[in-house]
């Protein structure tokens, strides 16, 4: 690992002040992506209601620098089991994970302080120990943030790309297992993300039913495109960012999972098989009451 802390955000506001429903149940998912996942998964939330999904529920996608790349599934779970970490400290606690040189340096009771009260502190006073936190990438505000929104019944998970060419089976498989084992939800999208967003552009089992080969591939095609992100690209006319979601996969989230359920769906045969699964996460959303 090469930061102890990952979890940090630039912007985590969960909606505007005029639109902000406490949820009820939030389904907390660690993503591979930096950009794409995080772009489609904030659509979701924001249209919601849209959706026909009860507003107290929610998808909350935990963030990371952008420096941060690393991407391989044993990461994408580390994220997530440091939010867990993280969550089950509380705020009281979180103290117990800031560095003793911190703490020796700023004294426990200003940290608590910051903590508990940060408006008895100075704006120059809450501004550098915020930054000296930032510089070993630990993120006081983003991690407060999602302490203060949690529930009881809430639920995680992981998204990983399946990505013959960067992850081995073996780390599929021990990923997927971990994942039992401690009750985590796992959704996999065989061969990345962008085949969930095809779903939503094309009827791929018809359309692309003489190139299965060349989906499962994925092989590059130019310097910015794979297979699929070029064919998202020129149905859809974006890149991995500024997808456009109200536009382009609003209109049609419940289609690309019925799409979906077309290929396979259960995790461990995802491994080697063309699929995504991610409409369980949709149906999950949507029968929440």
């Amino acid at each position: 690992m090469k930061n102890r802390f990952r979890l940090t955000s630039a912007n985590y506001e969960r909606e505007t002040e005029d639109e902000k429903i406490e949820a009820q149940k939030i389904f907390y998912l660690s993503v591979e992506g930096n950009v794409t996942e995080k772009e489609y998964f904030e659509g979701l939330s924001r249209y919601r209601a849209q959706l026909g999904i009860n507003k107290k529920v929610d998808v909350e996608i935990l963030k990371r620098s952008s420096r941060d790349t690393n991407s391989a599934p044993k990461y994408v779970l580390e994220l997530l089991e440091e939010y867990l970490r993280l969550r089950k400290l509380g705020n009281e606690k979180m103290i117990d994970e800031i560095p003793e040189e911190f703490i020796e340096s700023y004294g426990e009771d200003f940290i608590k302080k910051y903590i508990d009260c940060p408006e008895k502190l100075t704006k120059k006073e809450r501004n550098e120990f915020v930054t000296d936190l930032r510089k070993i990438g630990y993120d006081i505000n983003y991690r407060k943030y999602l302490n203060t929104y949690k529930n009881e019944g809430d639920e995680f998970g992981v998204l990983i790309d399946r990505d013959m060419a960067a992850h081995s089976e073996e780390n599929m498989c021990e990923c997927i297992r971990h994942c039992k084992e401690n009750k985590y939800n796992c959704y996999i999208s065989n061969p990345c993300f962008e085949f969930w967003l095809l779903l939503h552009l094309s009827d791929v089992k018809e359309e692309y039913k003489d190139r299965f080969d060349e989906i499962l591939k994925n092989e590059k095609v130019s310097k910015h495109h794979t297979f699929i992100s070029k064919e998202v690209s020129d149905k859809a006319h974006h890149g991995k960012g500024n997808i456009h979601f109200q536009k382009n996969y609003l209109p049609y989230v419940f289609q690309a999972s019925d799409r979906a359920k077309m290929f396979e769906g259960d995790e461990e045969k995802l491994v080697n098989s063309i699929g995504c699964n991610l409409w369980k996460l949709i149906e999950f959303l949507k029968a929440v009451n």
